[in-house]
């Protein structure tokens, strides 16, 4: 970023000299290594708050896999069921439809399953494995909306226990150094934002798999009817 300001500045014709990109450089370096300090001397707290982003991230990725191959929609797979019953095939339409590891294909296969029975019993059967297949989806979601509410609380915990300890140190010595102090407030004002930076972190995935799943389920179930109007008449 530094390279790219002095090269802006000298299109622009400001003259820039040795002395210059020193001071330039010296007061990039002294921006950035304090950040790592601060990162550092936030205090337990942040080792919690690492933790706490270790695990979003973990269930970011796992339920990112899994949504993702649970919830794949096959445009094609009521056509090829629907033939199947056609040809009085209903075996190989269930067969078919066991082989595919998605939750469209299973609730699909549950109805088949039930072939023969009255539509009602059908339907309750196929409703109870899409709640089983959202419900799946939905499974480690809560650590992520766990995690999205404590991180903020953790880094409220840490920055009031920083100031607790300052204020002790002013009791002690009896002192009171603005400069101290300042640096003091501003080294745990870091577990606050970093748990405030976890927390929405957290909070978004949390968010986008739940939207996710729902659109997913609304999805569902219009296959769910389009299969049950196949089954009724399959059953006549």
């Amino acid at each position: 970023m530094l390279s790219t300001m002095l090269t802006l500045l000298q299109t622009a014709g400001v003259p820039l000299d040795s002395a210059a990109i020193k001071v330039a450089k010296d007061a990039a370096m002294h921006v950035s290594v304090p950040v790592l300090e601060m990162m550092g001397n936030g205090g337990f707290v942040m080792y919690l708050l690492a933790g706490c982003l270790l695990l979003s991230i973990y269930f970011i990725v796992e339920r990112f896999i899994y949504i993702r191959n649970r919830a794949k929609m096959d445009p094609n797979l009521l056509a090829v069921v629907k033939d199947n019953l056609k040809e009085n095939r209903e075996e190989a339409a269930l067969a078919y439809c066991q082989r595919i590891p998605t939750a469209q294909a299973q609730v699909m296969a549950t109805g088949l399953n039930f072939l023969g029975s009255n539509m009602r019993e059908i339907e309750s059967a196929m409703e109870t494995r899409a709640n089983v297949e959202l419900s799946a989806m939905e499974g480690n979601l809560g650590y992520l909306s766990l995690v999205a509410r404590i991180a903020p609380m953790l880094g409220f915990v840490g920055t009031i226990w920083g100031v607790i300890n300052i204020f002790y140190t002013i009791s002690q010595t009896n002192g009171l150094e603005i400069g101290g102090i300042a640096e003091g407030l501003y080294i745990k004002m870091v577990t606050s934002f970093a748990g405030l930076l976890v927390g929405i972190i957290s909070f978004i995935g949390y968010q986008l798999f739940v939207r996710k799943v729902d659109r997913f389920a609304e999805r569902l179930q219009e296959q769910s009817l389009s299969l049950l109007e196949v089954l009724n008449k399959a059953n006549h």
